[in-house]
């Protein structure tokens, strides 16, 4: 009988380990390891002056965004620029994506009421005119206006 309880007690203290180590682990696919890391470097350009640039490594693929990317906020006092292109639809509830007419695609955020409106009246596959600006602190745009 006694032999039986530690058998028993042994295979379960085996088992709750075993469980415990493997939760710690994440395979490949999972979602929390799609990102691997972030990485900050010193470039030097043609002109002998340095720029930082951050490297995210994302499922396989490396994007480079550098620190002149990163909108400031005298970048979003500029001028808003015209574009044109076909709207593919909402990324998030607060991004859309864009077909430039240079068939470029380009996120974009959308925080006024009156421009998510405008973009739902017109649906996806739409050509659309618009005015976009820099958000300070982003990398991507904003989209002012539709017409």
């Amino acid at each position: 009988m006694r032999k039986k309880f530690l058998l028993i007690s042994t295979i379960l203290v085996i088992s709750a380990s075993a469980a415990l180590v493997a939760c710690g682990k994440k395979s490949p696919s999972s979602p929390e390891s799609s990102v691997s890391s972030d990485k900050t470097t010193q470039e030097e350009t043609s002109k002998g002056q340095t720029v930082a640039t951050t490297e995210t490594k994302t499922e396989g693929t490396t994007e480079a965004v550098k620190k002149d990317d990163i909108a400031t906020k005298q970048d979003e006092k500029a001028k808003p620029k015209e574009a044109s292109g076909t709207f593919e639809g909402w990324a998030d509830s607060s991004s859309v994506e864009v077909k430039m007419s240079d068939g470029e695609y380009q996120t974009f955020f959308v925080e006024k009421e009156e421009v998510k409106k405008a973009l739902n009246e017109k649906g996806e596959g739409a050509s659309i005119s618009f005015t976009y600006g820099a958000l300070e602190g982003q990398v991507n745009k904003q989209i002012l206006s539709v017409k």
